[in-house]
This record gives structure tokens, C-alpha cells and sequence, in this order.
């Protein structure tokens, strides 16, 4: 009876390990494991120091495996498989220098976009943000929308670049500029920095490093959106 018991103590912690995404190999892996337990501690009973000991290793094993090592590894397959999952979107997975104070505070990556928001280092105690968009292309070319706000003035480049400033009454104007960058079209805008500030952004676009995606996926300041 006690052998019974201890054995399907076993087995219940292999199905906990299990549901944790422990590997435990194949199903007929998993169907030959679930006699372990019960060997291991008939075994205790065994008349035999050595037979004890080999148990006893064999015990030390598993739980080591299923509290330590196995649950390491299935977070490492998880952050791997999240990691691809990301970078399934690699050619718009494009990053800017924080200005100044700020920080990535959030970033969404979408099916055509990558969305970063750009906050102070002290949020709560000082105001500011700064938005980054790095889209697929909505047109062949930069233009102007056919149809702008009344207080909103827009004008292309002869660089090819897109400016829009928003005359937002009582407030500091709001401004974006849009360029194209590689295959990919990048439009940043804010009421905290002004037009040469976006530019110095845009010009410290690099893709997103592995370094700064783990650092982002840690804090947890980035999220996958269908």
C-alpha cells in the first residue's frame, strides 16, 4: 500500500511538471515514466544498501529535473519561441534613440507596424512623449493628405520628407514628420520635441537589437497584437 501510494505521489508530480511544459520526451516516453515511481519506491524496501542508493539517485534526479532544470528549460523555450514570434516582423522591427530623459515606455509590434512610446526616464514627474511608427507603406510616395485638419499645415520635402504641424490653440504645436526607411515607412510625432529633434530620432533608427528586445520582453514594456 505504501509503495502504491509514494508511486502515484510520483506520477501526480510528473503530471504537474508535465503541465508546467516540462519535456518528458515522447508519449512512450511518458507512458514508460509513469512506472518509475512506483519502482523507485518499492526499491526503498529492498533489503539492499545499494539498491537504497540507486533509488535514492534515481529520486535525486527526477527532482532535480522536474523542479530545476526541466522548468529552466521550458522557460527558455518559451522566451525562444517568443523571441521568433517577434521577430516574424524583423522589417519593422526598427528602433530610435530615446532622447534625451526618456525612455521606451511601451512598444506594440502589429501585423504591418511597429508602435513605440517614448516617456520621461521619471514619469508621473515630468511631462513628455514622443510617438514612433514604423508601418508598411500606405503609398507608393510621401504626400500630403488630400484632406488635412484646418489647423494643420503639411508640407514634402525636396529629401523626400513629410512635415505636419498641428496649431493646437492654448498648447505647444503638435509635430510629425514621416520619412521612408528601407521597405519600410517611419513617422514620428510629439508636442515635446520639436521638428529638429523628431529628425535627430529618425536619425538614430537601427533595428531592434536582441539585447534591446530581451531587455524590452523582461520588463515586460512590449506586447504582440493580432
Amino acid at each position: 500500500m505504501l509503495v502504491f501510494v509514494l508511486g502515484t505521489l510520483g506520477v501526480l508530480s510528473g503530471l504537474a511538471a508535465y503541465g508546467a511544459d516540462v519535456d518528458l520526451g515522447s508519449a512512450e516516453t511518458r507512458l514508460a515514466l509513469t512506472g518509475v515511481p512506483y519502482a523507485v519506491a518499492a526499491a526503498f524496501f529492498v533489503p539492499s544498501r545499494w539498491v537504497r542508493w540507486g533509488a535514492l539517485a534515481v529520486l535525486a534526479a527526477g527532482v532535480a529535473y522536474g523542479g530545476v532544470v526541466g522548468p529552466a528549460q521550458a522557460r527558455q523555450r518559451q522566451h525562444e519561441a517568443e523571441t521568433a514570434r517577434y521577430r516574424e516582423r524583423a522589417a519593422l522591427l526598427y528602433l530610435g534613440d530615446a532622447p534625451p530623459g526618456m525612455r521606451v515606455a511601451h512598444a506594440e509590434v502589429g501585423p504591418a507596424s511597429f508602435v513605440v512610446d517614448y516617456r520621461p526616464v521619471r514619469e508621473g514627474y515630468e511631462e513628455g512623449y514622443v510617438g514612433l511608427v514604423v508601418r508598411t507603406p500606405l503609398t507608393p510616395a510621401l504626400r500630403c493628405p488630400e484632406f488635412a485638419p484646418e489647423n494643420e499645415t503639411c508640407t514634402v520635402t525636396p529629401q523626400g520628407e513629410m512635415i505636419r504641424v498641428g496649431d493646437i490653440p492654448g498648447s505647444t504645436d503638435a509635430v510629425t514628420l514621416t520619412r521612408r526607411h528601407r521597405s519600410a515607412e517611419v513617422e514620428v510625432s510629439s508636442q515635446t520635441l520639436d521638428e529638429r529633434g523628431l529628425r535627430r530620432l529618425l536619425d538614430t533608427l537601427h533595428p531592434l537589437s536582441d539585447a534591446e528586445l530581451r531587455e524590452l520582453m523582461k520588463e515586460k514594456r512590449i506586447v504582440h497584437s493580432l
